[in-house]
């Protein structure tokens, strides 16, 4: 049993070591830590319960929409079909909520300085089931449930803070947003944990009620991204069952008002687990960090054994003593034991302090791209799992040296004066070493490798389209939306007339003396939110079932010039077809291809569903090179001189060097109409990174695991290498005695140094052929690369030839006579 004195003795004796003592706990707590943070990660996003009242209850609610053939054309969208199931809820809840979020920015515009703020719209089941924390005020009430038109607000703290000055008397004034006044009904805390059901970067500003999301309005047909229908089950077993149910109602009412133009498509409800919805795939990513941490942490572990054999066989002498004076096995034992202990919790102590530093640039750089960030901390969970760690290392750590530890042969040590006898780390011992240490390393570094090539050719891939000093201006437009009833002429004329009123603000700003050019889109080449426009057409009229979809731009003719996309075929709009809205279209090479094998489409025409109007394809444009969350390859793409949607933008090329603000666009805007405002200015260079986000983090941690997990390679092997040298110090002083020569003394050391190299290449070389043979019978998709497999291999044995050379260069440089004497 370990006494106080044996740890004031190792802690004495650590203090005489202050090298030693100090590279085991920097190697330990740098990987160990890192190693807690990756646990950490991993149990947020799959172990740790919600903040939420029985989560484990709670479902969301979308549909995949179906193509004829059963191929799903888009997951996770909302029918308005679905919106009558709400007024008559299934016996399989005890409670429900309409969620949706609004897609474009919007602006509080009883502010003078409008800032921008993001706004979900929700009915009041969605707060009682997430049980939201209120500061001021109340949640919203069944009484302003949909068909009550109550229009009231629930403000989330920060806005209230940051806008309002954290003013009480707010609730029950109003707010103004868009075209209507709210009445302020309550503050939400702080403290509540926003579901973030379209991903960590998405937050909400401002409830309000869902009769006034304008995805309501629209026919049964119609289907939107960025909606959910909110569910808590009475069981958790009752979830495929109300899918089921829910399918057979939201699908029969969608194909009653879609059968004479949506040419057999069907919709499958899906009632996924709140978990599944908040963290995805996500899971997967970490799940790799997990093991490369791992993996990082028995690389250390290895050079961690070497220096405590090393120190083992150092105090072979102390020990011998120690021995003579009457100690025994145990007391031997023991104060190793109590030197580990003190190591071990100097570890412990920096691994905190490394995983509280990780916590932190996840926070910074991957908060938008991970979920459950937000969430890190030092908890019991994680405060157990890394003193279980260490215990775990501290036992083997022990046990290995206790396999070393030669008691007879320390009994004997006083009698013995020869060089090199005594306490020894075995051949076979320091063979093992290396022969880990290279099959982890070189486990990791491959892995690491394939990753980073992966992630380095999409970053310098040239994306397809111009970027540098172009923003996108989003545009909160409080125009009246045109009347249920009204007219369909009459209403495309209102639309007609917002997109001539937008034509003529971006003639305005054309001659401010900062604006290279500009143009007006519903969605530029990429948008700051990944949201786009959906284009149904079809090649034959006679063949409806044959429908395509493409991703839809409408636009004018200075959209193309402005991102310089290239035309491969044909033309561009004139200004003429922009102003009458001529019916042609400009598709991309993808969609090209798809319509003829090709490519040539040049006067071919597109059909909407219903045959009452065709487009004459007058360009085909370059393809995008910009793969993102909704495809992983590039999508059909069109492009038309159509009136701007409700999701209208600008976008402004800057002359080089020069800038310009929202209040002079709001200038601009107010000369051709009042209800335009410039919510945000968004650079197109920083959309791109946002889709780039996961290979930007997939290079950072490879990048820093390949560096971390070279250098403790290098570290390791080298000190294995020197000690064994050490050793054989004397033996090969005599061989240079009777005149071996340097080259022949090297030569030799690393044919018996390679030895065990090449046998840890070979199994990390077949652990890695099982390991792909496993991937290949995922849904991952694993592209090899010859390069990132060859390259950590070539490194090891070089890293083998340099540390075989550094460890023996101080012997073979010197006289024989040197070495014969100890020096």
């Amino acid at each position: 049993m370990l006494t106080f004195k044996d740890f004031s003795t190792a802690l004495y004796a650590l203090s005489k070591a202050k090298g030693y003592a100090l590279t085991v706990i920097l190697t330990l707590g740098l990987t160990l830590g890192t190693l807690v943070a990756m646990f950490n990660l991993n149990y947020q996003i799959l172990a740790a319960p919600l903040p939420y009242p029985d989560d484990e209850h709670l479902v969301v609610g979308s549909a995949s929409w179906l193509a004829k053939d059963g191929t799903v054309l888009f997951q996770r969208v909302l029918p308005n079909s679905t919106f009558p199931v709400y007024q008559q809820p299934s016996d399989k809840l005890s409670d429900h909520a309409m969620y949706g979020y609004s897609f474009t920015d919007m602006t509080l515009r009883d502010l003078p300085h409008s800032p921008v703020i993001q706004v979900a719209y929700a009915t009041s089941g969605f707060m009682r089931m997430y049980q939201m924390p209120m500061l001021h005020g109340r949640a919203f009430s069944q009484d302003e449930d949909t068909g009550s038109h109550q229009p009231v607000a629930v403000l989330s703290e920060q806005v209230w803070r940051s806008q309002y000055n954290s003013e009480p008397a707010l609730v029950g004034r109003t707010v103004r947003i868009g075209e209507q006044d709210y009445k302020v009904i309550g503050i939400a805390s702080a403290l509540f944990t926003e579901p973030r059901l379209v991903g960590p970067s998405r937050h909400t500003d401002v409830w309000l009620p869902w009769d006034f999301n304008p995805v309501v309005p629209r026919d049964r047909t119609a289907v939107s991204g960025w909606q959910f229908y909110l569910a808590k089950l009475k069981s958790p077993d009752l979830r495929q069952a109300f899918a089921q149910e829910l399918t057979a109602l939201v699908d029969n009412s969608y194909q009653d008002a879609a059968l004479s133009n949506q040419s057999g498509r069907s919709l499958v409800f899906n009632a996924e687990p709140l978990r599944q919805i908040l963290y995805g795939d996500s899971g997967n990513r970490t799940l790799w960090m997990l093991a490369g941490s791992m993996l990082l942490l028995l690389i250390a572990a290895t050079n961690i054994m070497n220096l405590l054999f090393s120190r083992a066989a150092r105090q072979q002498r102390a020990m011998s003593i120690q021995v003579a004076l009457g100690a025994q096995r145990r007391h031997i034992l023991g104060s190793i034991l109590a030197e580990l202990s003190w190591l071990l919790l100097g570890a412990l102590l920096l691994a905190f302090v490394v995983a509280e530093a990780a916590y932190a640039l996840l926070r910074e750089y991957a908060a938008d791209s991970l979920p459950g960030i937000a969430a890190l901390g030092l908890d019991w969970p994680v405060l157990l799992f890394a003193l279980l760690s260490c215990l775990l290392l501290g036992l083997c750590f022990a046990q290995l040296i206790n396999t070393q530890i030669n008691y007879r042969a320390i009994q004997q040590n006083l009698q013995s004066s020869g060089k090199g006898s005594g306490v020894q780390i075995s051949r076979r011992s320091r063979q093992l070493l290396i022969g880990a240490q290279v099959m982890l390393a070189a486990m990791l570094l491959v892995c690491c490798l394939q990753v980073l090539l992966q992630a380095l050719v999409q970053l310098r891939q040239d994306v397809g389209f111009a970027s540098r000093d172009r923003y996108q201006i989003t545009i909160d437009d409080a125009t009246p939306a045109p009347a249920a009833g009204l007219p369909a002429e009459q209403r495309f004329a209102l639309l007609r007339q917002r997109t001539t009123e937008l034509m003529q603000v971006r003639d305005i700003l054309l001659q401010h003396p900062a604006v290279e050019a500009a143009s007006v889109t519903n969605y530029p080449p990429v948008s700051f939110d990944g949201l786009f426009g959906i284009l149904n057409a079809v090649a034959d009229p006679a063949e409806p079932s044959q429908a395509l979809i493409s991703r839809y731009t409408s636009t004018d003719q200075h959209y193309f010039p402005m991102f310089a996309i290239p035309l491969l075929q044909g033309r561009n709009f004139t200004a003429q077809e922009v102003s009458t809205q001529s019916l042609v279209v400009i598709i991309n090479q993808t969609f090209a291809e798809k319509l003829r094998p090709d490519g040539q489409v040049l006067g071919l025409r597109l059909h909407n569903p219903t045959g009452s109007q065709s487009y004459e394809i007058i360009g085909v444009s370059a393809n995008h090179q910009l793969p993102d969350a909704w495809s992983a390859i590039e999508p059909n793409r069109s492009y038309m001189p159509r009136s701007v949607s409700g999701s209208a933008s600008l976008v402004l090329q800057l002359k080089p060097g020069m800038s310009i603000d929202k209040t002079v666009i709001n200038q601009a805007m107010t000369q051709v109409s009042p209800q335009f405002k410039a919510a945000a200015m968004h650079s197109m260079a920083d959309n791109i990174d946002r889709v780039l986000l996961r290979n930007y983090l997939a290079a950072a941690v490879t990048s820093a695991l390949v560096v971390l997990s070279f250098v403790l390679a290098a570290i390791g092997i080298y000190g294995v290498l020197s000690y064994s040298v050490q050793m054989r110090r004397f033996e090969l002083g005599v061989r240079m005695a009777i005149g071996a020569r340097p080259g022949t003394i090297l030569r030799q050391l690393l044919g018996e140094n390679l030895k065990p190299v090449c046998a840890g290449l070979v199994l990390a070389a077949l652990a890695l052929v099982v390991l792909w043979l496993v991937l290949q019978q995922s849904s991952l998709m694993v592209e090899l690369s010859t390069s990132g497999f060859a390259l950590p291999l070539l490194l090891i044995v070089l890293l083998t030839v340099l540390t075989s050379l550094l460890s023996v260069w101080g012997i073979i440089r010197k006289p024989a006579i040197y070495a014969l004497q100890g020096q």
